[in-house]
């Protein structure tokens, strides 16, 4: 492009002017702009969907997160439940989560509802030696 306005009359093509000059200089500047706003329209839609896609990511995320607190709350009132017979023990409240807590929650309430079963069994066999 800066060639074709850089060359000396003599070079020029017969016929050539500097009003079809222009017009040529501005056809290729407009081609490349809309080989631009193609390509960003590409990336724009694809990075719409990246952010839908996250968007359904963490609302999943944050189901499970409140599944996962409803089952530790129950598990913590069952645990309380079994407990009530052992009037010696104090009770601590239920704890505050761990937000830097790694794993699948599916996992860690369900690790959470075994250790209440063992609880469980184990207070009922306390109770049949007693």
């Amino acid at each position: 492009m800066s060639e074709l306005l850089r060359k000396p009359p003599a070079q020029r093509h017969p016929g050539d002017t500097a009003a079809k000059r222009y017009k040529d200089v501005i056809a290729a500047l407009t081609a490349g702009f809309d080989g631009d706003a193609a390509r960003s329209a590409g990336r724009v839609a694809q990075l719409r969907e990246r952010v839908a896609e996250l968007g359904r990511e963490l609302k999943a995320a944050s189901d499970q997160r409140v599944v996962a607190r409803i089952g530790n709350v129950l598990a913590w009132e069952d645990a309380l439940e079994v407990l009530w017979v052992e009037s010696w023990m104090t009770m601590r409240p239920f704890p505050k989560p761990d937000r830097l807590a790694k794993g699948d929650p599916a996992v860690l309430v369900a690790r959470v509802e075994a250790r209440v079963a063992d609880l469980r069994a184990q207070v009922q066999r306390r109770g049949l030696r007693r």
